[in-house]
């Protein structure tokens, strides 16, 4: 399990199950993908993203398809896609750098430009799919120390 006890987040995974906890709420999801093993501890993005009802076969088809940037990026530990148990509720990519700092070179980076160019225009494939009004990120330092 990881979690940040300040800020009462912790995401724990059994097989191909995840439990994310945050400010006492939880929701289950199920991994989509998976690159690499979950760390011990890292510098964890949460990208909550509202897909409009109707279109979750669609995000998941893009997302699935996209260009694989972070693989190769110095920092970057892992990646989990999750598709959410329940209907209406947010799906989930967390990042996991080694820092706050890696993460913020990967923002910056010509790769995440490149692969972020046309997100949230008409051009995007993201157009219709997702609601970004909807949609919201949590960057937090996570441990697995109790």
């Amino acid at each position: 399990m990881l979690r940040n006890k300040v800020h009462h987040i912790s995401i724990s995974q059994i097989n191909n199950e995840v439990t994310i906890n945050k400010f006492g709420e939880t929701q289950q999801y199920t991994i989509l993908e998976k690159i690499r093993t979950t760390p011990e501890k890292g510098h964890a993005v949460l990208n909550y993203l509202y897909i409009n009802p109707g279109y979750e076969e669609d995000f998941e088809r893009v997302f699935l398809n996209r260009d694989h940037h972070l693989r190769n990026t110095e920092g970057f530990q892992s990646l989990l896609f999750l598709r959410p148990k329940d209907l209406y509720i947010h799906y989930v990519i967390i990042t996991i750098w080694t820092d706050t700092a890696a993460y913020k070179n990967w923002k910056s980076s010509r790769e995440y430009k490149a692969s972020h160019q046309k997100r949230g225009t008409k051009e995007g494939a993201d157009h219709n799919i997702i609601n970004r009004s909807l949609s919201f990120n949590i960057s937090v330092d996570l441990s697995s120390e109790f």
